[in-house]
């Protein structure tokens, strides 16, 4: 079964790198460039995975807010983090309001692909316990 990942960034660049990367590994992917279009995006189709760029200038919401919004409405959904301006404040605080991961740029695509496999089998296995 592919898993459908939403990628959230307002850099245009990463947000296709991202989904380049991951639709090679055989999942399928939408993009958002900010919270509001995040948002609509999760009500049409709730996805397996997210990934979310903390910073996310321009937005209504900044990373950590979006996160916990979609937190609150999908409390099992894995939301791994990306950013290029973390600290260990940051990544703490992410981690604190449900973050699964944090990923920082520039990052590895072989980290990038593992963090999202461990995020979706997390996924599976809470999906499978509800059952």
């Amino acid at each position: 079964m592919t898993s459908h990942i939403l990628i959230v960034d307002d850099e245009a660049d990463i947000r296709e790198l991202v989904a380049g990367i991951l639709q090679g590994e055989g999942h399928d992917t939408r993009t958002a460039r900010d919270s509001d279009e995040a948002l609509s995006a999760v009500a049409e189709r709730r996805p397996n995975l997210v990934l979310l760029d903390i910073w996310l200038k321009g937005s209504r919401l900044d990373g950590l807010q979006l996160l916990d919004c979609l937190k609150q409405q999908h409390p099992e959904l894995p939301i791994v983090m990306i950013s290029g301006h973390s600290n260990n404040e940051t990544a703490v605080t992410a981690m604190k309001r449900g973050a699964y991961d944090l990923i920082e740029k520039p990052f590895k695509t072989d980290r990038l692909i593992l963090s999202a496999a461990c995020a979706l089998e997390m996924e599976k296995i809470q999906a499978g316990a509800q059952n």
